[in-house]
């Protein structure tokens, strides 16, 4: 009964591993001292033409990344893993996805609704947004990521990392896409969140 009891312990212990994700938005100003701050929109649209802004996200965990719909590289499997988890999280309302184009000259709020339809995700439950260049730049700086232009114009560096987003519209993670360990990983964190 002993060695049963001490297994139940064992596996009610390793159940509840629900460590506090740690608070990654924030900046270490010139004195020293970390100060927190929160994610924030401001003139930004959806692929609806919609508005899209703080309000928006008030109330919701969301992932952000940052994409073109011309992208011959990366975007494609991002797009996939990123619908799969679209998918898994469908019935959690207070669960969104939040794409930032990174090229508003070619991404029009049409162009964004054509790519979104081919994803079969609703559009409350995943936001393709647009802004102005420089505006998307600013945005990007708040979720630590860049992009440029690659020299031939073809494409952009970008990264494959999304970043997590709590309630609070703080940053609890970040996690490559493009790396099963890590979507595993992001799936675990998100649903710790909802709960």
């Amino acid at each position: 009964m002993k060695r049963f009891t001490f297994f139940l312990f064992v596996l009610l212990i390793g159940c509840n591993n629900t460590k506090e994700l740690p608070i990654l938005s924030y900046k270490i100003n010139d004195l020293g001292e970390r100060e927190n701050y929160t994610i924030t929109y401001k003139g930004f649209e959806n692929q609806l033409g919609e508005s899209f802004s703080t309000e928006t996200i008030k109330d919701k965990i969301f992932i952000a990344n940052f994409f073109f719909t011309k992208c011959p590289s990366i975007c494609p499997p991002m797009k996939a893993q990123l619908a799969a988890i679209a998918d898994a999280f469908k019935n959690d309302s207070d669960f969104v996805i939040i794409s930032h184009t990174i090229d508003p000259k070619h991404d029009t709020s049409v162009t964004l609704k054509g790519y979104a339809e081919t994803t079969g995700i609703k559009a409350q439950k995943w936001q393709f947004v647009r802004s102005s260049e420089e505006n998307t730049r600013l945005q990007a700086n708040q979720f630590m990521t860049n992009f440029k232009p690659n020299e031939d114009g073809t494409d952009f560096y970008h990264s494959s990392y999304v970043a997590l987003v709590d309630k609070n519209q703080m940053i609890r993670g970040f996690y490559n896409i493009l790396a099963n360990e890590d979507v595993a990983r992001l799936k675990r964190d998100i649903s710790n969140l909802l709960s």
